[in-house]
């Protein structure tokens, strides 16, 4: 009976303790979309100086598993985005992101009528980060996940890229 007791026990802590980590769905206040997280994200503001005017990034990022999943958006003016097309602009993030980094696997995506990119950097430092961005009515979002060589392809990053959605406001 003592054992039976203990490893009820010993399934109800490992039980907790896969909810602790669990997914979670997020939807951000005015982020117009919604992403699983796993676990709370910290939500952050932060203001960006570009030339000649100044954006405002919201970040979302959760520390999970040995990796760092993140979701954010910058609202651009309308002027900027009529400039140029979703690719050009997807392209520019892209190249910003790469410069000092090996660019690999990249390959262009929708969600809906929203273009996107997805790639791979590899850092210096020996880390790497899968990235999806997408371009969506003046709105860049970028998702990415940061940890050791290999984490594009690990099912946590492939489940948090697959379970981001745009959401109507």
């Amino acid at each position: 009976m003592r054992r039976v007791v203990q490893w009820i026990g010993l399934v109800l802590l490992l039980a907790g303790t896969a909810n602790a980590q669990g997914w979670t769905a997020f939807s951000p206040e005015g982020g117009r979309c919604k992403i699983d997280m796993p676990g709370t994200p910290k939500v952050e503001t932060t203001p960006l100086n570009s030339p000649g005017q100044t954006l405002t990034m919201t970040e979302a990022r959760v520390q999970a598993g040995g990796a760092t999943f993140a979701m954010s958006w910058i609202d651009y003016p309308e002027r900027t985005a009529l400039s140029a097309s979703s690719d050009v602009m997807l392209d520019k993030v892209r190249d910003g992101m790469a410069a000092g980094n090996t660019l690999r696997s990249e390959k262009k995506l929708t969600l809906g009528r929203a273009q996107g990119r997805e790639f791979t950097l590899a850092q210096a430092n020996g880390t790497t980060t899968a990235v999806r961005l997408y371009w969506a009515r003046n709105r860049l979002y970028q998702l990415g996940v940061t940890g050791r060589a290999g984490v594009e392809s690990q099912p946590e990053t492939r489940h948090f890229f697959e379970s981001f959605a745009l959401v109507r406001s």
